[in-house]
């Protein structure tokens, strides 16, 4: 089959490699197949092989539009963004998700490019395949950092390997089983099909297997835990809404029915949602109108903006609240959103002037722990704040749960109404189901219009509110969720696999990735000549 590949022309192949691409967004959430994922690397593979022996611009061309899918299916509402967020009419924002998949598949081009030059077969082929996948979409500056696994977040039991390696992890195995499968495709040796194609069936059972296994023996291990009602609010405000007392009595209203259903901790979303900036330092509950704990006497995290006097530009913060309304902790946002809340490289006042809705704010320094401590005084418990989008970033969440104290949650307070009732509400939630499982604790999610949420220590999804797509002449009433949440580790006094050095395989493979290659550039030049040997 290598030789049949191999006479294709390239437009077949790259018509092959994008059924890879399209496999994996096909399984993007909320999908009704997310397993098809399993099977995007095998197209992406034979393309491989039929490639091999030629130009590195066709190598690259042929894994280029293999990942165009990446972008065109699971990240549609790229377009539907920029039409809410810029006003881009509807062509310019078609433009804009093509580039943005355009720029996404790049590393997929660079990826067969690697493959095709790499070992030709065998154990060695595997491991580069593998490595050099890790390596390219690790280095790659992606905009939103993304796995094309993320439909397996829906199947919690093949995702369970990211509590020793994360994400990349994961991904090895579902690359192992693409693999095996096209070796028993292209080898002509009987034995070798036969070892390949059980390496094939065993992989994804064998990964289900351990991983159905792990999550029983967590949820026993958390059956005497300490357990948390959290009330979790979704405020369901419109975007761009200015009616400030609108905001503070959905807010109100859904913290006093959550505290009657027996809430311990009341959350609330990102900054914005709570619509008052507070001048710096923001030490206690604002009155009237600013007041958080109008209606309820818990424990509350919420986010909101803060400024020092004079200062143009504000922070992204989240603090916790005590029961008598002392802030005891803070914490102001690591990882600024392009445009969305950095405007890098030209003057922010200038950008601005261009494109209103885009905003300028300071960016923290470090992360922050959260004493959360219950309004009765029983227990005092560690949250690790995640504002917006620092819930996919795997690095980050690992600097919060390596706190010297640990942490027994994650807490993460966004806005993704920014998106309406499309697929990226539920890709965020998908996403941050992994550092979950990287670190065996739960997290709480609100979110202002959906989908606010609770991940427990096994990366499942067991408890949502639906998205919703509030407009200023089609209101949504609020929601709440409450729900009681096992605490059953603190990462400091039991740190996981992936936390002790696990999170080293994505590193080692991108410094392979720039190694090898580095290296054989070296060997080719310093190697004798035929020439030269004989003389």
């Amino acid at each position: 089959m290598s030789a049949w590949l191999q006479a294709r022309r390239t437009a077949v192949l790259a018509g092959l490699a994008f059924l890879g691409s399209l496999c994996f967004g096909l399984a993007s959430p909320p999908s009704s197949v997310p397993a098809i994922a399993w099977l995007g690397f095998i197209p992406l593979l034979l393309a491989a092989e039929g490639v091999t022996g030629r130009r590195a611009r066709v190598q690259f061309f042929v894994g280029w539009v293999g990942g165009l899918c990446t972008g065109l299916v699971g990240f549609p509402w790229i377009g539907h963004t920029l039409e809410r967020f810029a006003e881009f009419p509807v062509w310019l924002a078609a433009l804009g998700t093509f580039l943005f998949a355009a720029y996404t598949a790049i590393p997929y081009g660079l990826w067969l490019i690697a493959l095709a030059r790499g070992p030709k077969s065998g154990p060695w082929r595997f491991l580069w395949a593998a490595t050099s996948w890790v390596g390219l979409t690790s280095l790659w500056p992606a905009i939103f950092p993304y796995t094309p696994l993320i439909g397996l977040s829906q199947l919690p039991a093949w995702i369970q390997a990211a509590e020793l390696g994360g994400v990349p992890a994961v991904e090895w195995i579902v690359l192992g089983f693409g693999y095996a499968v096209v070796a028993a495709a292209v080898t002509k040796v009987p034995r070798t099909r036969f070892v390949a194609l059980g390496v094939a069936v065993a992989l994804p059972a064998v990964s289900w297997v351990a991983g159905t296994w792990r999550l029983e023996s967590l949820d026993a291990q958390a059956e005497d835990a300490p357990v948390v009602r959290f009330g979790i609010i979704q405020p369901n405000t419109a975007l761009f809404a200015n009616q400030r007392s609108d905001k503070m009595r959905r807010l109100w209203k859904m913290s006093a029915a959550a505290e009657r259903e027996g809430a311990q901790v009341i959350v609330w979303p990102e900054a914005g949602i709570y619509p008052w900036v507070q001048e710096r330092p923001f030490l206690e509950d604002g009155r009237g109108l600013r007041r958080v704990l109008q209606a309820h006497k818990l424990p509350t995290i919420l986010g909101v903006a803060t400024r020092k006097a004079g200062d143009p530009y504000e922070w992204n913060t989240a603090v916790v609240m005590n029961a008598q309304g002392e802030v005891e902790g803070t914490f102001d946002k690591t990882v600024l959103v392009p445009f969305g809340e950095e405007i890098p490289i030209v003057d922010p006042d200038w950008a601005r002037s261009i494109v209103p809705a885009m905003s300028h704010n300071h960016a923290g320094e470090d992360p922050a722990l959260f004493p959360v401590a219950l309004a009765d005084g029983s227990a005092t418990y560690g949250a690790g704040p995640l504002i917006c989008y620092e819930d996919i970033f795997p690095d980050f969440a690992r600097r919060v749960a390596a706190q010297d104290a640990g942490i027994e949650f994650f807490v993460n307070v966004t806005i993704d109404t920014w998106f309406g009732d499309t697929a990226e509400p539920w890709e965020h939630l998908a996403l941050a189901q992994f550092r979950s499982v990287e670190h065996r604790i739960p997290m709480v999610r609100s979110v202002a219009a959906g989908a606010s949420s609770v991940i427990d220590h096994g990366g499942r999804l067991v408890a949502s509110v639906p998205v919703t797509d509030p407009e200023p002449r089609r209101p949504v009433p609020a929601q709440r969720l409450v729900h009681d949440v096992a605490l059953p580790r603190n990462t400091a006094q039991a740190p996981t696999v992936y936390a002790r050095g696990g999170w080293l395989l994505g590193l080692l493979c991108s410094i392979a990735t720039v190694l090898v290659p580095l290296a054989a550039v070296v060997r080719s030049k310093y190697r004798p000549r035929a020439s030269d040997a004989t003389s």
